[in-house]
């Protein structure tokens, strides 16, 4: 076997790990979505003032979350992607504690910490990530029309977009 068929042979063993890395981080990626689709949820109905629905959402997060694999995560964002399923479980124990709107808010900083870090790299369509000077606090939500979580109705519109999809 000549030198160049070696060359050949690592240079497509090399691309097959890259594929495969690829491929995880696509795999992680699907069962973040609709992790995502909860927290949205919550984002939503804390933006208005509301409890409703967020104990429940913040259920279903914690049973997608206990799914997920952090060695579902290759290529560039493995090392980033590893903590991210702990984190959510240990936001959404917070947040199980919350019975006012709140703690709630506050167990919210918690759980959009590795959110807001996925879909800044994930980038997942329509999607934004927002910070709010005043509290010190980011959260995803869907758009670019700031809906701030953390201080509802009187302060609606209080943030900025720090990321997300384009």
């Amino acid at each position: 076997m000549g030198t160049r068929t070696v060359i050949v042979g690592i240079l497509l063993a090399g691309a097959l790990l890259l594929g495969a890395s690829a491929m995880n981080t696509s795999e992680f990626d699907r069962a973040m979505e609709p992790i995502l689709t909860e927290y949205l949820h919550i984002q939503t109905a804390l933006a208005a003032g509301e409890t409703d629905g967020v104990e429940g959402a913040v259920h279903a997060i914690e049973g997608l979350a206990k799914k997920l694999d952090p060695e579902m995560a290759g290529g560039d964002h493995a090392e980033h992607y590893k903590n991210i399923p702990a984190d959510i479980l240990a936001a959404c124990g917070r947040l199980h504690e919350a019975k006012e709107i709140g703690s709630m808010r506050e167990g919210f900083k918690d759980l959009s910490k590795p959110l807001s870090m996925w879909v800044t790299m994930a980038k997942p369509k329509g999607k934004s990530v927002m910070y709010c000077s005043m509290e010190k606090a980011g959260w995803v939500q869907e758009g670019t029309e700031v809906a701030n979580p953390y201080l509802g109705p009187k302060m609606h519109s209080c943030g900025q977009k720090v990321g997300g999809s384009d």
